[in-house]
């Protein structure tokens, strides 16, 4: 799995990516919202939109209707392997979305020690402890979005850390040997309560 060059942070302009379906639960109008806020704020940033959905025109639109049309690319679907290097590649992941499980995007991002933004929904604040190994923000508050995506792009240093954090948090909780390793126990001790 590529990994994310630490010194990318520094470097203008910053480059945030969005993995997720052109579709109106993604939150992704929302999301152009806050990043035309932030960019207005004095954020030099672009936006890369990975995926392909129904809502398509309408975000090419709202880009054209915020004067963003310039900063933002859609990449369209990619796969698994070029995906991974598109995210390895950014500054910041952001996920915007009215609803989620338990995002693999935002485990992929944080296993390969990209900073992460992401809507407090369904699992995601299982994962994500706000401001120790990412930033959240509720769902459609989008000047809490661009607020979390100016933190997360100008502090660089935190950012870093946080991401660090995130890979820890991604190993541990997730590392198959780890997660494997108490079952013979509970399995001992559920036979020996059955006895």
């Amino acid at each position: 799995m590529p990994k994310r060059q630490p010194e990318s942070l520094s470097g203008s302009p910053k480059r945030i990516i969005c993995v997720a379906r052109l579709s109106s639960e993604k939150g992704i109008i929302g999301l152009l919202e806050a990043f035309a806020g932030a960019r207005k704020d004095g954020l030099e940033a672009e936006l890369a939109l990975l995926g392909d959905g129904p809502e398509k025109e309408a975000i090419e639109e709202k880009c054209k209707k915020l004067g963003i049309e310039g900063d933002v690319s859609f990449l369209g679907r990619r796969s698994e392997p070029d995906t991974l290097s598109a995210i390895a590649e950014a500054d910041l992941l952001v996920l915007p979305s009215f609803m989620e499980g338990l995002p693999v995007v935002l485990m992929e991002a944080m296993a390969l020690g990209v900073p992460v933004v992401a809507s407090r929904v369904a699992g995601v604040p299982e994962l994500i402890d706000d401001g120790e190994n990412g930033r959240l923000f509720h769902p459609a508050d989008w000047k809490g979005l661009q607020t979390a995506m100016l933190e997360s792009l100008t502090n660089p240093e935190q950012s870093l850390m946080m991401a660090s954090k995130a890979e820890q948090t991604i190993a541990r909780e997730f590392d198959i040997k780890v997660a494997v390793s108490p079952l013979p126990k509970l399995f001992a001790d559920s036979i020996a309560q059955s006895e």
